[in-house]
């Protein structure tokens, strides 16, 4: 009996400390002092005016709670290149940025072509490509992501990938899109394994 009690504590604090790492638990809010260190960095890096006072105000919105990024990207080919899908430089950038995502518990939610058509009305004179939408942990994992060394020189490729995009942050009234429920579902179907490999042991 106590091995099985131990058992049932050991996924059961497995599944806490995901929790403890996605939803960031500890996470405060970003203070006005660190908001200035972090836009400082952004201005070293040539940011320009108008970037820098969207990334202020994006800054300032953070609650410590996770977001949602909402990408609508149009994209530049190369010369020689397929002008359809998505560029080789963007891949590029896509393959290099994922593990600075992933690490900080972000993840895509869903990505997709767009139609050059819409189903009762025109198109803009700036039609898309593609639509990406990005769980990311808090803002400050954000900023904190694009400001690093690594991700500049990632960036490199997104620049010559990308002819316009749209990059609107967005906060979840909704979402089913979760791993939380298939995190405790894996690891109760683990411990009800190994619950029942312990009791045929001790019978």
């Amino acid at each position: 009996m106590k091995t099985r009690l131990v058992n049932a504590v050991v996924f059961l604090g497995l599944y806490l400390a995901f929790l403890s790492w996605y939803d960031g638990w500890g996470m405060d809010p970003l203070t006005a002092e660190e908001i200035d260190k972090l836009v400082g960095e952004a201005e070293a890096q040539d940011s320009n005016p108008e970037e820098l006072k969207n990334l202020r105000q994006l800054l300032k919105d953070d609650d410590g709670e996770e977001f949602f990024m909402l990408n609508l990207n149009r994209y530049e080919y190369s010369e020689n290149e397929v002008q359809k899908g998505v560029p080789v430089a963007y891949q590029q950038y896509g393959q290099a940025v994922m593990p600075m995502i992933l690490k900080r518990a972000g993840h895509p939610i869903y990505v997709g072509e767009i139609s050059d058509y819409l189903v009762g009305g025109d198109l803009k004179e700036r039609g898309w490509h593609e639509i990406i939408l990005v769980r990311y942990r808090s803002r400050q994992d954000f900023i904190n992501m694009i400001t690093s060394d690594e991700y500049l020189i990632a960036a490199k490729h997104r620049y010559v990938g990308i002819e316009y995009a749209e990059v609107i942050p967005t906060n979840a009234i909704l979402s089913l899109a979760t791993p939380r429920l298939f995190i405790l579902a894996l690891l109760f179907l683990i411990a009800l394994v190994a619950d029942r490999m312990i009791r045929r042991a001790q019978s």
